[in-house]
Parts: C-alpha cells; sequence; structure tokens
C-alpha cells in the first residue's frame, strides 16, 4: 500500500505547483467581505494524488473553506461566480483548468465548530490558513482546539464503551443462540470502525469519513505493534463462520482495543 508519507513525498512538487495556483486564484478574487480563507482536504494534507486525464486536466478539486465577515451577506456567486456542478454540495468552480469545491460559510468559531458533525470536525482542523488578515480565525482556532482536546477525551471514552457494549455476552448471546453469525460478524465490523476512530481519538484527532479512516489511520503516530496486520487479520472475515468471529474478536480485543485502554489510562 502507498501510504500517506509516500504519497506525500511523491507528490511535493506538483503540490507546490498546485498551491501557487491556488495562491494565484484566492489573490484574484474581492475579498473586501472575506474574513478568512482556509485550504483544506488532501492538498492540506500534502497528499493529493488526482488521476490526470488525456490532455492534462486534474481529475480531482481543490477543497477551500471561505467565511464571510460576521453581519455579512454576501453569497457564493457575488465571489466565485455561478456554480458550475450544482449537484454537488458546494460551491464549484474551474478556474485555469483547475476546480475548486469551496464552502462558503459565515465566520466559524468555537461555539459553530461545536455543532459541527464529525468529518465537518476533521476537515475544519486540518486545514491551512491562507487568508486571515487580520488574525480572526488564528484566534478563534485557539478557542476551537481547547474544545476538542476535551472532545477527544470524551469520544475516546464514548467509543470504548459502544465497543464493549457490541461485544458484551449480553448482545453475543442474542445472535449465537440463533446462529445468526452474519450479524455477529456485523456487530464485530461496527466495533472495528468504532475502534479505528478510538485511535484517532488516541492520536488528538478527529476521525475522518468512514471511506477513508482506514487508510490514514496507518500514519497516527500512536499504534499497536504491526498495525497494519493486524488491521488485515480483523478485517479479513467468513461472514457465515462462527470460529473465524471468535479469532477476529480475539485480535480486535487483545491487540487494537488493549493497545488503546492501556495508552488512554497512562495519559
Amino acid at each position: 500500500m502507498k501510504n500517506k508519507e509516500a504519497i506525500i513525498e511523491r507528490q511535493k512538487e506538483f503540490i507546490q505547483e498546485i498551491k501557487n495556483k491556488v495562491s494565484d486564484f484566492i489573490n484574484s478574487i474581492d475579498k473586501s467581505e472575506i474574513e478568512a480563507i482556509l485550504l483544506s482536504g488532501s492538498l492540506s494534507r500534502g497528499d493529493f494524488f488526482p488521476r490526470i486525464k488525456d490532455g492534462g486536466d486534474i481529475d480531482g478539486m481543490v477543497d477551500l473553506i471561505v467565511m464571510r465577515k460576521k453581519g455579512s451577506r454576501i453569497k457564493a456567486e457575488d465571489v466565485f461566480g455561478p456554480d458550475q456542478e450544482p449537484p454537488i454540495p458546494f460551491h464549484c468552480v474551474k478556474v485555469n483548468n483547475l476546480w475548486y469545491e469551496i464552502l462558503f460559510t459565515d465566520f466559524i468559531d468555537a461555539d459553530t465548530f461545536t455543532s459541527y458533525d464529525e468529518q465537518k470536525k476533521f476537515s475544519v482542523l486540518e486545514s491551512q490558513i491562507l487568508y486571515d488578515p487580520n488574525g480572526s480565525y488564528k484566534n478563534e482556532l485557539e478557542k476551537i482546539k481547547e474544545y476538542a482536546r476535551e472532545d477527544f477525551k470524551n469520544s475516546l471514552n464514548n467509543s470504548l464503551g459502544y465497543i464493549h457494549y457490541l461485544l458484551s455476552d449480553y448482545k453475543k448471546d442474542r445472535w449465537y443462540r440463533r446462529g445468526a453469525f452474519i450479524q455477529l460478524h456485523e456487530n464485530l465490523n461496527t466495533a472495528i470502525r468504532a475502534g479505528i476512530r478510538a485511535l484517532y481519538y488516541l492520536n488528538g484527532f478527529y476521525s475522518p469519513a468512514e471511506d477513508r479512516a482506514i487508510y490514514y489511520s496507518h500514519s497516527l503516530q500512536k499504534l499497536p505493534e504491526k498495525y497494519e496486520e493486524l488491521i488485515v487479520q480483523v478485517c479479513n472475515q467468513k461472514t457465515d463462520s462462527e470460529e473465524d468471529y471468535f479469532r477476529r474478536k480475539k485480535i480486535f480485543m487483545d491487540n487494537i482495543v488493549g493497545f488503546i485502554e492501556n495508552k488512554a489510562s497512562a495519559s
């Protein structure tokens, strides 16, 4: 697997070229009613790895978070022109052969941040500041991070509690007596996803969306030994097998949940 670090190294020059184009784009727009602009997504992480189409077009989008000034009623169309991809739930424009996917929003303060779902919190905190002339967002970001640190602790405890509930004898017995091993495996899969989220909280991050959580978990600093092998072992499954359920559960509880609980109690 090409991990995040390998992609960052491989794409370093390409990403800098794209960032230069983004900077030119930001400089070209009217920012009189804009408070702050953030670069988000894979370009911010440094692992932007789009497919290059025939003819050289980039099959990917640059993610921006654009915050209007408090009290402003300006709309994305006023700054960026018409939305060129209405089915996508962001304001999308193509400028100089580069697509932008823009979250156009009111100023994000700590109170606003607390109302976001986890994926949106992840997106905000992985972002880089591109434009913040008054330091308004930089100052607010300290309050956001303070809230997040406490939120990680609570989310970690909640995730561990949910894992133990899903895999408890009470839950297991309900399906075991019916021979519903497919349901036991599915409950274990749900617990594994909660365990992966717990690894992010342990490392001081929100979890990204499930369609990328496993991949990016490999780049976390605090991980069980031989994590890459462990995650393959627990994800491989024979859904109608009683024996395989207990095999997977033991690996998961002993090596992943046990690791998280030990690290959490030591911190």
